[in-house]
């Protein structure tokens, strides 16, 4: 008798502020002296000359006042001028006592705002927090060009906070629907890009990206290796440009790692749970080389006390009490709080999504690249790779 292989579903406009004291050109203008160190580069300042002014008599105002030229910006004639740290606002103030002197003034720090959208629950989405996500969403919130599939139990087609953004349904599964009767999938789907800024509910990390329900697990949340195979061979081939797998197994198959080279060919970015064993048995399709292989951590940022682990384990994201959508009772969107491999993974997939439409969205390779080049370091029992850091990967940081 042939058993059919199980998969079990795991589950247990960039806005710049910058800081600088508006300084006027004559004279010590009380607003410097209020300036804190935290408002510009500490042991440099910037200097503009008046036109004309011959290169002998600039050199001896630096002179004169202890500063060393480091970078001239010609287009615009400012001079950045080292000058001893903590000495930042006297040269000013020195510099502008000189009659070739056009204007001095410290160099002020530029920050990134980010972006809070106004979704109630945001508050209460530590995971959200953990990432940086407002300050990544500052820089980009993707954009409905860039489709990021979630293979899984399906997604509720009646959701308000999620079913919006579904683009494209397929159903691989022996259930009769698409339509998600176990909650897993909508609760991942939420996770990676439930409808943001709405005034409802959640946000989702990849923010207007959208989404492919691909429903290759059943209502009891397993299916078998030759659905999701169809699930990935379908995401990649309708414009997946990253696909979530929140689900997995401990055997090794040919055709789902056939699945995966080809939606790697395709020029997806795919991402899968590492599993919640407590183990370091390779779990598939994470263990794949084309897939980023994603482990949890709890608020502490240590290693869930579920999460695979091992050097197969690329990186890591939020898995633990993690809010999201999940399938509606009646007419009311509902919401829950689940743990698990299965939640960190869409981190992952949104984060790709929000990379995908910055300067670093080049290839696939590019895109997993700088997921895993910017993560923070954590320090945990076990290794699961650094915890991604949205803002740092988009270039917020």
């Amino acid at each position: 008798m042939i058993t059919k292989l199980q998969v079990k579903a795991i589950a247990v406009s960039m806005v710049l502020v910058l800081v600088l004291g508006l300084i006027g050109s004559a004279g010590v203008s009380p607003q410097v002296e209020a300036l804190s160190t935290t408002d510009f580069a500490l042991g440099q300042i910037l200097v503009g000359f008046r036109p004309g002014t011959p290169a002998l008599d600039v050199a001896s105002v630096h002179a004169s006042n202890n500063g060393q030229v480091r970078e001239v910006i010609d287009r615009i004639g400012v001079q950045v001028v080292r000058v001893p740290a903590g000495d930042e606002l006297r040269a000013v103030a020195r510099y502008r006592s000189n009659p070739n002197v056009l204007f001095a003034e410290v160099d002020g720090i530029v920050h990134a705002l980010g972006f809070t959208p106004n979704d109630p629950m945001l508050p209460n989405q530590w995971g959200l927090s953990r990432v940086e996500a407002t300050l990544a969403w500052g820089v980009t919130r993707s954009n409905s060009t860039i489709r990021i599939a979630i293979l899984d139990t399906g997604i509720d087609a009646n959701h308000g906070d999620i079913s919006p953004k579904v683009v494209a349904a397929r159903n691989f599964s022996t259930s009769n629907t698409v339509n998600d009767r176990n909650g897993h999938g909508t609760h991942v789907a939420g996770i990676a890009a439930a409808v943001t800024n709405n005034l409802r509910g959640i946000a989702g990390l990849g923010f207007d990206s959208v989404l492919m329900n691909g429903k290759v697990l059943g209502d009891n949340g397993s299916g078998t290796w030759s659905s999701v195979a169809n699930g990935i061979i379908w995401a990649a081939d309708n414009g997946a440009r990253v696909i979530n797998l929140s689900l997995g197994g401990t055997s090794h198959s040919t055709t789902l790692e056939n699945a995966v080279n080809h939606a790697w060919g395709r020029g997806a970015v795919i991402v899968a749970a590492a599993g919640n064993s407590n183990t370091s048995t390779l779990t598939y399709p994470a263990a794949y080389a084309n897939v980023i292989a994603v482990g949890a951590t709890d608020q502490n940022d240590a290693r869930a006390s579920f999460s695979n682990f091992g050097t197969w384990v690329d990186v890591a994201a939020p898995g633990v009490d993690i809010l999201s959508t999940t399938p509606r009772v009646g007419r009311t969107d509902q919401y829950a709080t689940k743990s698990g491999t299965s939640m960190a993974a869409p981190f992952v997939a949104g984060l790709a999504g929000l990379v995908w439409t910055t300067g670093w969205g080049t290839s696939n390779t590019a895109v997993r690249d700088r997921i895993q080049a910017t993560v923070d370091p954590i320090v945990t029992d076990q290794p699961i790779g650094g915890r991604i850091n949205a803002a740092r990967a988009v270039g917020a940081r």
